[in-house]
């Protein structure tokens, strides 16, 4: 039998995934990397590479697959400026994502899923889907505001 919460999720996260692409497609390389405030903002490219690095973790975290290599620190470094780039890496990304998901069997959404380093200890799976979902839309969103102020330069 297999659990009917993970076609829901894999339908939100492939949305989602496509809303983030759409925030990348037909941008020049050097909107990829502009900084909307100032040097503490994160620019489109670091918010693409981290939140795709984010989820493909998450994810693993919550149907209990094997755990991705991921230096989050790197993810706030990225430098882009090439589109067609960041777009094969998103595209590579999202089928991983969606991978993860599409491998996982009769999840237990209430068992505990041991955590690294500064985290907390363990948390149920379901919080470990529930924030990789909340999380990407939310920097989704953030992709999507940089790039409308990036487009709205000067017009003001």
């Amino acid at each position: 039998m297999t659990d009917g919460f993970l076609p829901s999720i894999r339908y939100v996260v492939a949305e989602d995934l496509k809303d983030l692409r759409a925030g990348v497609e037909g941008l020049p390389g050097e909107a990829l990397d502009w900084k909307p405030a100032s040097d503490d903002t994160n620019s489109i490219a670091v918010l693409v590479t981290h939140v795709l690095g984010s989820t493909r973790w998450w994810m693993s975290v919550a149907v209990d697959a094997a755990r991705p290599d991921r230096d989050r620190d790197s993810e706030f470094l990225v430098k882009s400026g090439d589109t067609a780039a960041l777009l094969e890496f998103m595209d590579d990304f999202s089928k991983q994502i969606l991978a993860i998901i599409d491998g996982a069997k009769d999840v237990d959404w209430a068992a505990q899923r041991k955590l690294p380093g500064d985290t907390p200890d363990a948390v149920p799976a379901s919080f470990a889907v529930l924030h990789a979902i909340e999380h990407l839309r939310e920097h989704v969103a953030h992709v999507g505001l940089t790039r409308q102020l990036w487009e709205a330069r000067g017009q003001v």
